[in-house]
């Protein structure tokens, strides 16, 4: 780049001396380019889109809709007041895309330079270099300008048609595919005597007494107290699938994925189409329909945080799981670190994970108690992230430090989380059941999945051992008024089609007790039948 001694601002008119440029059609390109510097909303917007175009199967566009727009204001916002200061709207847009691509690749290159020893400090050191050489630059820059103002809109312009080329096919796949479509018209019996309020509190990975033990050496005495207390409690409960969003559309939609497979087919990891399930489940408009109020308690957790159909949805904070992971791509993270910022001190969206996960949870838990004062019919669905990781809780319920989790053994870290759960489990079942039994609530605790087989959530196997530990799952039951055939095998496809057979007639009989993996994340509908593996209650 030439820099000059002309005055501040004044630009020669290359045109006139340059042969490539007098092609007029040419001339007006390039002339444009130089002259309307779109680059730092350009790349402000590739930020959060690079990061959309690599999570396509995780999550959907209305997820990156809202910080997308924050990230461009905040661009333009920059660009204005860059301009202003240099008189210059060129000039100060170099500045504002300095910092702008400090901001969104700041935690993208940190992650890759992190095993070289470069400390925070010194990156931040390095990219406030970056900015200072644009604010000289911007300073002194004459004729190199217009072609340094066309070059940056011309590399963000080809990143952005980059990531729109991975975008816009998946969408457009993922748009012109039909519905799964619902169970079908359940209808209640003509007469039903009592719509008691029904609690589905889901814990996330509480498995079942036997994967508990064989995963972590556990003995978990929390079985033998729920069936002293009324409750259904199966002896060999499995979920039907292991993942959360998989295992909770079938539960909430009572029927298995199969036609997801049909549908999409066996070769791939979107796993947005099940996630859909959970918008406007089955469970949820039968009850609706029955005249109760539906309240969903979300946690960090995206699928579940706020569910469409929810009359209320009750949810600590505002911030998705996308715009979590996207903040924690951004400088902002690092700049709170070496500056101390304190956790209480900054907004809910921008307190680290591990500070939103266990405050998000004691909401849950509240809200929980708050809701249960709510009139009836309602039904409460709460999913709750126990005893899943992070590890945030001692057995006592205060906090564990992200430190001594890091050093712990993870069978000491889950004992400990279940633990606070199991307390917690108690509290919530005496209230629930303090009244006359003709007066109780219909409560259902269910685990989706049982616990990791190992710390590696991608492992995968077929053997007996694992399939047990992470397909066994929790299930405890309290129907009152009512004494149901409940099978030592059931799973969690069954638990509504059991509760509306029961208590409103409804002609739903029970399915086959399956149990279903998959080969790999890019093969999530490959259903694979494992039950036999499983085994029964003495295998």
């Amino acid at each position: 780049m030439k820099t000059g001694l002309m005055a501040r601002g004044s630009e020669p008119r290359e045109a006139a001396t340059n042969p490539t440029l007098t092609t007029p059609r040419l001339t007006r390109a390039v002339a444009w380019l130089g002259r309307v510097p779109i680059h730092p909303l350009l790349f402000a917007a590739y930020g959060v889109l690079f990061l959309y175009s690599v999570n396509l199967d995780e999550v959907l566009p209305v997820d990156a809709g809202a910080p997308l727009g924050r990230f461009v204001l905040a661009a333009a916002g920059l660009t204005a007041v860059f301009g202003l200061l240099f008189r210059s709207v060129r000039r100060g847009a170099v500045v504002a895309t300095a910092i702008v691509v400090a901001f969104v690749a700041f935690g993208h290159v940190a992650s890759s330079i992190a095993d070289f020893g470069v400390d925070e400090r010194a990156q931040l050191v390095v990219w406030a270099s970056v900015v200072v050489a644009a604010v000289v630059y911007a300073t002194r820059a004459r004729g190199s300008l217009p072609r340094v103002t066309a070059g940056l809109n011309v590399v963000a312009a080809v990143l952005i048609v980059a990531v729109l080329a991975t975008i816009v096919p998946y969408e457009a796949g993922r748009f012109g595919r039909g519905s799964t479509g619902p169970v079908g018209e359940v209808s209640a019996a003509a007469h039903v005597q009592r719509r008691p309020d029904i609690y589905f509190l889901v814990f996330d990975r509480y498995g079942s007494a036997e994967a508990i033990q064989r995963r972590f050496g556990l003995e978990n005495d929390l079985y033998a107290w729920l069936e002293a207390q009324g409750f259904e409690v199966p002896d060999h409960s499995h979920a039907n699938y292991r993942a959360t969003d998989f295992s909770l559309a079938a539960t909430l939609n009572m029927r298995f994925l199969d036609g997801l497979t049909e549908e999409i087919g066996t070769t791939s990891g979107d796993r947005t189409p099940a996630r859909a399930m959970l918008q406007d489940h089955e469970v949820g408009q039968f009850l609706k329909a029955q005249g109760y109020r539906y309240y969903q308690l979300g946690s960090w957790y995206g699928p579940t945080r706020t569910i469409g159909i929810a009359d209320e949805n009750v949810v600590r904070g505002e911030t998705s799981e996308f715009e979590s992971v996207l903040r924690d791509t951004t400088i902002e993270p690092t700049l709170e670190r070496v500056l101390g910022t304190a956790a209480e001190e900054t907004a809910w969206e921008d307190r680290p994970f591990r500070d939103r996960a266990r405050e998000g949870t004691l909401f849950q838990l509240r809200q929980l108690r708050r809701v249960m004062t709510a009139p009836g019919p309602k039904f409460v669905f709460a999913h709750v992230l126990l005893p899943h990781d992070p590890y945030v809780f001692r057995a006592d319920g205060s906090a564990l430090p992200e430190k001594e989790s890091k050093e712990a053994d993870e069978a000491d870290l889950y004992a400990g989380q279940l633990a606070y759960a199991n307390a917690q489990i108690r509290d919530i079942v005496g209230r629930l059941l303090s009244g006359p039994e003709s007066e109780r609530p219909i409560v259902i605790i269910e685990g989706d999945e049982g616990p990791l087989a190992c710390r590696n959530v991608d492992c995968v196997s077929t053997s007996p051992d694992y399939l047990r530990i992470r397909l066994g799952n929790l299930i405890a039951m309290y129907l009152p008024g009512v004494d149901p055939d409940v099978p030592d095998t059931f799973t969690s496809v069954n638990t509504f089609r059991l509760v509306f057979r029961e208590y409103f007639g409804a002609d739903l009989p029970p399915l086959p007790d399956r149990s279903f993996t998959w080969p790999d994340n890019d093969h999530i509908y490959d259903f694979r039948d494992v039950t036999a593996q499983i085994g029964g209650p003495t295998d």
